[in-house]
């Protein structure tokens, strides 16, 4: 009996520390009243343990007995669960109404907002188009002026650089990569610091959208076991994907270790691919000029490639094995730069090809 009250005061102890320390916590109450009840069936099993032994039981009162007592646990396990609070739907879902209900009336307002912008914009695009004829009447154009072209937009390759690191943080692709030292500490991805010398746009939203296209040096495991998601499909629209690419493309940090990428669905052995950005003194993009690659050799024959708004370019070059340690000349407004096409003939799954910036003068 002395046994018996010694381990329901050792019980009586546990279950209140349990329940004022849970409390102390922050755990909600539920938690509480579990704890409590963790302490109750720990204190039975070893009442139990204690317990003499029951007399054997034989034919209908074992029959009986065991049906008695599935009963009585049942009616424990029932009885206990309705005590406890339960999960309601319904309930969940008027959670998640209440909170979104604010960003919807946000998106409501600004949507208003837009649509009236818009319409200011059309009527003032309309006093704008009659003001034009007015002035013309007075004051006709010369025909210098008539001819003249538009002025070119201003480039947006800082602000879709921009949006490439955001659509980076946004869908936490620093869970498995890293980035200046910043991301993942585990080997699930590689580091991308210098991912820019190595895979071209369309490389790294092909990556995205397909995992399987290429996977990086040291991680063939990783690759086989799919641990980068192909969900990004779904998720992903080709903006974002392309404002990612654009981002990942500028890192070109040689001095941190980025494994190289090995191709799984790209032949690679009948074509190099030169790429980079084209910029001024002042890093800004220079958009809608032709950048020439040119292979050494009196019949090889050069391609032509035009920059976007970031100033980006892809040229693509039929270089064949027989070509491996070729000059390659690439110039943009008399500006040129050379390196070497080195590739290994063998080598089926590297994807020959080369990251080359330039730096021109403005205007």
């Amino acid at each position: 009996m002395k046994g018996v009250l010694i381990k329901i005061v050792v019980a009586a102890v546990i279950a209140v520390g349990a329940w004022f320390g849970s409390a102390a916590l922050g755990f909600p109450h539920v938690f509480q009243v579990m704890f409590a009840l963790y302490a109750a069936l720990g204190l039975a099993v070893f009442l139990l343990l204690d317990a003499p032994p029951l007399p054997r039981l034989s034919g209908v009162t074992a029959a009986v007995t065991l049906i008695a007592f599935y009963l009585v646990l049942s009616a424990v396990y029932i009885f206990g669960a309705a005590a406890l609070p339960q999960y309601d739907p319904d309930d969940e879902k008027g959670k998640i109404d209440k909170l979104l209900k604010a960003k919807r009336e946000k998106a409501e307002q600004e949507h208003g907002q837009t649509d009236q912008l818009v319409r200011t914009a059309r009527e003032l695009d309309s006093k704008i188009e009659s003001l034009s004829q007015r002035l013309a009447r007075f004051a006709p154009a010369s025909p210098a002026e008539a001819t003249a072209s538009p002025m070119p937009a201003a480039s947006s390759g800082q602000t879709l650089l921009a949006r490439g690191m955001e659509v980076y943080e946004l869908h936490e692709c620093y869970n498995c990569h890293k980035i200046g030292g910043k991301g993942s500490v585990k080997k699930r991805g590689p580091v991308l610091d210098n991912i820019g010398s190595y895979l071209t746009k369309d490389d790294v939203k092909k990556k995205v959208f397909d995992p399987t296209y290429l996977y990086a040096e040291g991680f063939e495991k990783e690759h086989k076991k799919g641990v980068m998601p192909d969900k990004y499909k779904e998720l992903m629209t080709d903006e974002e994907v392309d404002a990612l690419a654009a981002y990942l493309t500028t890192l070109k940090n040689p001095s941190v270790e980025t494994p190289k990428p090995v191709f799984v669905k790209t032949k690679v052995e009948h074509g190099f691919t030169v790429f980079g950005y084209v910029r001024d003194a002042a890093g800004k993009p220079i958009a809608g000029i032709d950048v020439q690659a040119k292979p050494a050799g009196e019949h090889a024959h050069g391609a032509v490639g035009k920059t976007n708004a970031e100033g980006y370019y892809e040229i693509f070059l039929h270089m064949h094995n027989e070509n491996a340690g070729q000059k390659v000349t690439v110039s943009a407004k008399n500006v040129q730069k050379d390196f070497v096409a080195n590739y290994d003939p063998n080598d089926k799954v590297t994807k020959r090809q080369a990251a080359i910036d330039l730096t021109v003068p403005a205007g």
